[in-house]
């Protein structure tokens, strides 16, 4: 019985087990309860980043792609934490082709024989999630089949209860633990793969990515008999060869340009992706794709319209408008965004690599206790991808490098003058004053006003922007005008005992109590100018 057993796949509940003792081997079992804080000492290997890294390694692909996704988040994780996680790796094993076929005849309701005139057992592309056949269909015309990988929805169903343990186990500790909350970082992980899985969703970003203006990459059309929502069917070239360091090139910046005027982006920008064919470049395998909300994407643009001005303020109020999280006392924020754009900004930006420019903009939300939604910062991840992408094969990466950041600068141009441009300003306005919810709270808001005019109650609050910094200023400069006084004073006293005082203890013919004076007046004056240096106001 145990030999039949072993072989079988783990449920969810075994597999969540499984994560419990694995993250205690690594010292994380103060998370999971007594039963498991053994494992601390079993295994040190040092940091945090590291040991997290080795135990989604030793989990498998899926939580190497947790791993992965929670890389991108250096607005709420340190530095050496994201550079650990994106290190994550593990060798990602073909689905036996037995479950290929299954899969597809399952989705398809047919035979294999029948569907194709010719399917490929070896794959094309294996992912982490997905997997990718050449095939014929019949006609003689060449077809790319992507399906879905198993076994992800149960890592997804395992990963749950164990956030729920880890979530009340710090806050039972009775403090802020962990940097991102697991059991929302799980849930915005699930809901990000498994739109990445949706084969009807690809086909949608296929259909769509046909229709972009400008966009160079040939994409396939879909073949809709032959695809459902578990695997999609797209058409190939006849004869594929494969892309040399120029297209590549060309890939990353189609891409780049994409993901920042379309909102649209890969979060696997693996090269088997993309072919050579007919003369043209091909996104064979579209799939995989997320898209941004047009109304986020505006936010986006007046973000970047910000920093094309160098308007530290403006960036912080347009960064709401994109779905981030801004704190209520945003001076930290401004001070850190200061220094980025002062070193980045202006014609520098074309000098500096865009996983750079993401890592140096994260960092300092993170200092400014900003949080970016999940989507911009998986967004900001595939525009580094998209710049990896372009280094394949190249001899000169630096050139590569340097292409990548111009084609996105060039594109946030392009994005910011399209969102001010007075034809989509107008079209904007007339939609809202189009919808009839717009003046549905119309009259009761005025209908308020008056019974507040009415009684009397109506208040009037102004905001004075700067007040608080001026009023602390004066603050401080007003307690270093008392202290230098005060210093003064020992300073005159002192020397008027010296002087006038005689009686009393003397050292070396001084007054024992005008010099005491004269030693605290230096310490005073001493810690004043401390303080004076440190402020940077010398």
């Amino acid at each position: 019985m145990e030999n039949v057993t072993r072989g079988l796949p783990e449920g969810p509940a075994r597999r969540a087990a499984r994560i419990a003792q694995v993250g205690a081997r690594y010292g994380f079992g103060y998370v999971f309860g007594r039963g498991f804080l053994l494992g601390r000492r079993g295994r040190d290997v040092g940091r945090v980043g590291t040991r997290l890294r080795l135990a989604l390694e030793e989990l498998g692909p899926t939580f190497v792609e947790l791993g992965r996704v929670l890389s991108a988040r250096g607005d709420v994780l340190p530095p050496d934490v994201t550079a650990e996680l994106a290190r994550a790796a593990v060798p990602v094993a073909p689905v036996p082709f037995a479950e290929v076929r299954a899969l597809v005849e399952r989705e398809l309701e047919n035979t294999l024989e029948r569907l194709f005139v010719e399917f490929r057992e070896a794959p094309a592309r294996v992912g982490v999630l997905t997997q990718a056949h050449r095939a014929v269909l019949p006609g003689e015309r060449p077809a790319l089949v992507v399906m879905r990988r198993s076994g992800v929805r149960r890592d997804l169903l395992a990963m749950r209860p164990v956030a729920d343990v880890m979530h009340r186990r710090v806050r039972r500790r009775g403090g802020e633990g962990l940097p991102l909350d697991p059991v929302t970082a799980v849930g915005e992980f699930a809901a990000y793969v498994a739109q990445r899985r949706d084969m009807f969703f690809a086909a949608q970003t296929a259909r769509r990515l046909r229709e972009v203006d400008g966009f160079s990459l040939r994409v396939p059309e879909v073949y809709r008999r032959y695809s459902t929502g578990r695997c999609v069917t797209f058409e190939a070239p006849a004869e594929v060869e494969l892309l040399g360091a120029q297209g590549y090139r060309e890939a990353s910046e189609a891409l780049a340009r994409l993901t920042i005027l379309e909102g649209i982006f890969f979060a696997d920008l693996a090269p088997e992706r993309f072919v050579l064919g007919d003369g043209e470049v091909w996104l064979a395998d579209p799939t995989e794709a997320s898209a941004l909300d047009q109304e986020r994407l505006r936010g986006v643009a007046e973000v970047l319209a910000a920093v094309r001005r160098g308007d530290v303020d403006g960036v912080v109020r347009a960064l709401p408008l994109a779905g981030c999280m801004v704190p209520r006392d945003a001076r930290v924020l401004q001070r850190e965004l200061r220094d980025v754009l002062g070193s980045l900004g202006g014609p520098l930006w074309s000098e500096h690599s865009l996983a750079e420019i993401r890592a140096r903009g994260l960092e300092a939300a993170r200092r400014g206790g900003a949080v970016l939604p999940g989507e911009i910062a998986h967004l900001l991840g595939s525009l580094v991808e998209a710049e990896k992408l372009g280094r394949v094969g190249a001899s000169d990466e630096q050139n590569a490098t340097e292409t990548a950041t111009k084609g996105a600068v060039e594109a946030a141009g392009e994005l910011v003058s399209r969102f001010r441009d007075p034809r989509y300003v107008a079209a904007r306005t007339a939609r809202r004053l189009a919808q009839g919810d717009t003046y549905a709270e119309y009259p009761r808001q005025i209908h308020n006003l008056l019974n507040e005019l009415k009684d009397g109650e109506v208040e009037v609050v102004f905001r004075h922007r700067g007040l608080d910094e001026l009023i602390s200023k004066v603050d401080i400069l007003a307690n270093r005008l008392v202290f230098a006084l005060l210093i003064a004073a020992l300073i005159i006293g002192s020397s008027l005992l010296g002087i006038f005082g005689e009686s009393g203890a003397r050292f070396l013919g001084v007054s024992i109590f005008g010099l005491l004076g004269f030693v605290i007046a230096a310490l005073l004056g001493l810690a004043l100018l401390i303080g004076i240096v440190r402020s940077g106001r010398l």
